[in-house]
């Protein structure tokens, strides 16, 4: 009785996820005309020497499924998917292109030792994955569309809730 309770949880875990990645893909897919995507291998991000409980996490994450909804959505609409290799782009400078040697992962500022550039981590790699896709940016600085929050994505808030009531075991007088 536990391990179907458990099984039909994992299950509505899974359900919840995909409709998640469905209304994502679809909202960015209205709002975007180019999806640029990092080229992941998990399995190698997996297999590089991480913790088991980060491994648990990553084989749980389901990169590929959200990939291949993103990159559904955005084709059924016509808009153009990139697949870009994301190697070193945490440790490439987005301005002029030099590799910054001494980052870690626990770094989470880039500096550019050769032109002095300083910007979050994450956000530099993702500039550098659009300047691979073709981006240039303009000479006049533009404001970036942030995502609209989530709530816009129609999600319901899963009840919060007691255990399950189960029915004693009926015993016999007698």
């Amino acid at each position: 009785k536990t391990k179907r309770k458990l099984a039909k949880e994992h299950e509505h875990v899974g359900d919840f996820r995909r409709d998640l990645f469905f209304k994502l893909g679809a909202l960015l897919a209205e709002e975007y005309d180019v999806l640029v995507l990092e080229d992941l291998n998990v399995q190698d991000l997996i297999q590089k020497g991480v913790t088991k409980k980060r491994r648990l996490r990553l084989h749980d994450s389901a990169f590929s499924e959200i990939r291949r909804i993103l990159e559904w959505e955005f084709v059924k609409r016509g808009k153009t998917v990139l697949a870009i290799s994301a190697y070193s782009s945490s440790r490439e400078c987005f301005l002029c292109g030099g590799i910054n040697q001494n980052l870690s992962l626990e770094d989470r500022i880039f500096n550019c030792p050769h032109c002095g550039f300083t910007l979050d981590r994450d956000l530099n790699a993702s500039l550098v994955l659009l300047r691979r896709a073709g981006w240039v940016p303009s000479a006049v600085p533009v404001e970036l569309r942030p995502i609209p929050p989530l709530p816009s994505l129609g999600l319901k808030k899963r009840r919060q809730g007691g255990a399950l009531k189960q029915e004693a075991p009926s015993v016999r007088a007698g």
